[in-house]
């Protein structure tokens, strides 16, 4: 589907945009023909000098980026995206792990790929963004011939291993994740249905590319037919859907709240303030707190939600676009659609189908613990599904709070009550080991006074099981994830 929908937009609208990039101040479109054609060279040359390898993919957002990206998975090679914000020891050794022949990388990260690669004799390495690339992918294109090009090529074997990308999980050590194309192209075709995108349509390549949300969502806007800004700075996040004139936006809580903030300060709307209405935005990686929602509703910005993690491809729910979203859920799961999902009688979701992963790579007792022997992933989020397919989530499994009385508490829920407190900003519940005694820390705006009244006035409406018992007050934010998780 994706390498025939790229076939299709090649030779259909090759002068359409694909992306949008800046110069100066002014927005200049690529279009599907120099897409494709880039696309193109960069996938002969991994077939000449690392053909079927395991590549790492380092930089910021950028179209080079996603070209040496879609390059690596229709040459037949497997991408490993690496997160920016890795040390140089910490990249070779995935890289190692993973064992990687070649490395690209953008000219930005050039110190650090240069210090990973002395880790690394023997990788081959090539970097991408500065006038050298570009000179040496010109002298590149005399080499082939027009012929040879791969969008000749019928298909591309969509059930192998295309990308190992690591999990961006708060508990645990990164895991890499064996994706194909059809677990991508089977989140594609359901967003696509989802979220209506059609042709002609702008949005952001905002979201990081190391993480599967950032990526499959790229796919799915370019295979619906939007355009894409190239914005490599989230702090940018308005000035870049103001100069893109952006329709729709995917993104994690923390942009959605800064994203807010930035309108509040320009106008009454998202209309007002950026000169035209963002018809809705997606949010996923973590649970949109209910005062952002409804801030980003009285700011005229229809918002939905949805689910999912990187051994799903991104998301297994989605709200519509038409119809009620259900506010308080998840999103919808696919109904008559390639994946099957239920809620098992411990109340666990599961999943089975080609939008899951393979598995866990050179990790067989890891990817047993979560993938049974009838081919279900266990999700490890305690929920259930309605009778029109939404997803309502209490918890997850790793994180319920036992007690010692043998009550369970989803922490999730009291973090929910807490965060609806005017002044709280982030929040942080946990359970006490062998006692009855339930924690909360917090970082908040208002005074450390404040908080614990608040608190204390929430208790009283609580089950006495479910008080609050300690409550501590950070000084500083939480630390974050990379795709803006609290790191827990």
């Amino acid at each position: 589907m994706i390498f025939e929908a790229f076939k299709k937009m090649r030779e259909e609208c090759p002068g359409s945009p694909a992306f949008l990039i800046t110069s100066g101040d002014r927005s200049v479109p690529i279009n599907w023909q120099q897409l494709t054609d880039d696309i193109d060279l960069v996938a002969r040359l991994i077939r000449l000098h690392a053909p079927g390898a395991k590549i790492g993919l380092l930089g910021e957002n950028s179209y080079e980026w996603f070209v040496a990206h879609a390059a690596i998975i229709f040459s037949g090679a497997t991408v490993v995206p690496i997160d920016m914000n890795l040390t140089p020891v910490e990249i070779a050794d995935r890289l190692k792990f993973v064992g990687a022949s070649a490395l690209v990388y953008s000219a930005l990260y050039d110190e650090k790929a240069h210090a990973a690669r002395a880790l690394m004799p023997g990788i081959i390495t090539a970097g991408f963004g500065s006038l050298k690339t570009e000179r040496f992918l010109d002298k590149c294109r005399g080499f082939f011939s027009p012929k040879e090009t791969i969008w000749n090529e019928a298909s591309v074997d969509v059930k192998r291993t295309s990308m190992i990308v690591f999990t961006s999980g708060t508990t645990s050590e990164p895991r890499g994740a064996e994706l194909t194309i059809e677990a991508m192209e089977t989140f594609c075709e359901f967003g696509i249905r989802q979220l209506q995108i059609r042709r002609g349509t702008r949005s952001l390549m905002l979201l990081p590319l190391h993480h599967i949300f950032g990526i499959a969502t790229t796919y799915l806007m370019l295979l619906g037919g939007s355009a894409l800004g190239v914005c490599p700075d989230f702090r940018r996040i308005y000035d870049a859907a103001e100069r893109f004139r952006v329709n729709y936006l995917f993104l994690v809580p923390a942009l959605a709240e800064i994203l807010a903030a930035k309108i509040d300060q320009h106008g009454k709307s998202a209309e007002e303030a950026l000169g035209m209405p963002i018809d809705w935005i997606l949010t996923g990686g973590a649970s949109l707190p209910r005062r952002t929602y409804e801030h980003l509703t009285s700011l005229g910005i229809r918002t939905l939600t949805g689910s999912g993690m990187t051994e799903t491809a991104a998301h297994f729910s989605i709200a519509p676009v038409a119809g009620d979203p259900h506010v308080g859920s998840a999103g919808q799961i696919p109904l008559n659609f390639r994946t099957e999902i239920k809620v098992s009688d411990e109340g666990e979701l599961l999943m089975r189908g080609p939008a899951i992963m393979k598995g866990y790579y050179k990790m067989p007792e890891k990817t047993a613990q979560v993938i049974d022997a009838d081919g279900w992933y266990h999700t490890g989020d305690i929920g259930r599904i309605d009778e029109d397919g939404f997803v309502y989530f209490t918890g997850r499994a790793s994180r319920t709070i036992i007690l010692d009385s043998g009550k369970k508490i989803a922490p999730e829920e009291l973090e929910d009550k807490i965060l609806s407190i005017p002044g709280i900003r982030e929040c942080v519940v946990r359970g006490e080991k062998g006692t009855r005694d339930v924690i909360a820390e917090v970082f908040a705006a208002i005074s450390e006074e404040s908080v614990r009244r608040f608190i204390g006035e929430l208790n009283l409406q609580l089950p006495v099981y479910k008080r609050v018992k300690t409550v501590i007050v950070r000084s500083e934010p939480f630390p974050r994830t990379s795709s803006g998780k609290i790191r827990l």
